[in-house]
């Protein structure tokens, strides 16, 4: 019985040892199937981001490359812009000095219809003389309110004209 016995044990451990080194062979030949697959997978996806990575720096340096041209373009226009916005500031500030010559006259001529209106104050007896006079201030009164007002819509009409070029030029200043 104990050879018998003997002879049991070592039969069930021959048949243990193939069946292990088949399942260790099937795992290796399973790896060897995967890594393929990966293989298959992740070498054309390398070659996929180098390409799509070279697309990129290609477009970003040509984008670049383009706003340097564009720059170089628009440089030489601006000088001419900021020539015709200083010589319409030159022809703003004249005007200006104008209106104040024009206000400090106007100034004058208030203090001579004010001496005008005390001399007719004290001639009452010419009353219709006065109103005339009265009639004809309120008329340049008015002429007064229209010329400023149309200078008020020129002034307005030459911001919005310096307006739109300026905001598309300062849209390209670096600073």
């Amino acid at each position: 019985m104990s050879g018998s016995t003997h002879s049991n044990t070592p039969a069930p451990l021959r048949l243990a040892v193939p069946a292990q080194s088949d399942s260790i062979e099937r795992l290796a030949i399973a790896f060897e199937r995967s890594a393929k697959r990966w293989e298959m997978v992740a070498y054309p996806a390398m070659v996929l981001f180098t390409v799509i990575a070279l697309f990129g720096f290609y477009k970003i340096y040509s984008v670049s490359e383009n706003m340097r041209i564009m720059a170089e373009r628009l440089q030489p226009q601006m000088g001419e812009h900021m020539d015709k916005l200083t010589q319409s500031m030159e022809s703003l500030t004249a005007n200006i000095a104008q209106m104040s010559r024009n206000i400090d006259m106007m100034q004058q001529r208030i203090v001579t219809m004010s001496n005008d209106t005390n001399a007719i104050s004290k001639q009452m007896s010419t009353l219709t003389t006065m109103d005339k006079n009265i009639a004809q201030m309120n008329q340049s009164v008015l002429a007064m309110t229209a010329h400023t007002d149309m200078m008020r819509w020129n002034m307005a009409t030459m911001n919005r004209s310096i307006q739109r070029p300026m905001n598309f030029m300062n849209s390209f200043m670096p600073w």
